[in-house]
């Protein structure tokens, strides 16, 4: 039954398809970019550019001897030797004789600001 069936469809003559049907088709089996390649499709070798920067700055990060984490530990060691000796300093005075030698509350300490060591001159007139 299967070879008669073949034989049949053989012997058919092939209809063509319509030409908005094949057109709808071709352009449906075209590959789509991706969301990515839409989005930095106006200029990429300036997207290029950038990504390569950013890996270079990276790896210049990664790469660079122990000075990040250096400087952000020594503030806050500094900060946490001020707390104990501010606490150190409240619980000499608590223990005292005398209230006159217990120091005065003390307010918060100031942000630091950067410093620096050039002196700028000015000139009037």
């Amino acid at each position: 039954m299967n070879s008669d069936f073949e034989k049949r469809l053989q012997e058919m003559p092939l209809r063509e398809i319509p030409g908005l049907w094949k057109d709808r088709i071709m352009a449906a089996a075209q590959p789509q970019p991706a969301w990515w390649q839409e989005w930095l499709w106006p200029n990429p070798r300036a997207w290029a550019g950038l990504a390569a920067a950013w890996a270079i700055i990276l790896l210049l990060h990664i790469t660079a001897p122990g000075e990040s984490g250096a400087a952000g530990t020594g503030s806050s060691a500094s900060w946490q030797n001020f707390a104990f000796l501010r606490q150190e300093t409240e619980l000499i005075a608590r223990f005292s004789d005398s209230e006159e030698k217990r120091p005065a509350a003390s307010a918060p300490p100031a942000a630091t600001k950067p410093r620096s060591s050039r002196r700028m001159k000015q000139s009037i007139g």
